[in-house]
């Protein structure tokens, strides 16, 4: 009986009313309005991008490490011949005077022989 009482005597003051404004206003930028379809998505769609980021960051950082490691190779596919003649065997794969090859790989030919 004690709290109703109290109630009839609430009184809005200019410090309780930008409370409410403000609880509000921190309610609605939670986003758990949105899947109400009212708001916007708020902070969860914050962390849910910021996370985001930080995944496209990592994927970033990987990226450029493997664009270094290639550019290294690339440079020393200009500088050392050695290094170009054994890519040349290993692509294309060309023998070099006085070697022999022996392939060993069961080629599809000799497996419908059998």
């Amino acid at each position: 009986m004690f709290r109703l009482s109290q109630l009839r005597k609430f009184q809005w003051t200019p410090n309780r009313a930008w409370l409410v404004v403000f609880a509000t206003w921190l309610f609605l930028l939670t986003g758990l309005t949105h899947q109400w379809g009212a708001g916007s998505p708020g902070l969860i769609q914050f962390s849910r991008l910021n996370g985001l980021l930080h995944e496209r960051q990592a994927q970033l950082a990987d990226s450029d490490a493997e664009i270094e490691k290639i550019d290294g190779e690339a440079k020393e596919l200009e500088k050392s011949r050695v290094v170009q003649e054994r890519e040349i065997r290993k692509t294309m794969g060309y023998v070099g005077d006085n070697e022999l090859i022996f392939d060993f790989s069961l080629s599809r030919s000799a497996a419908l022989r059998r």
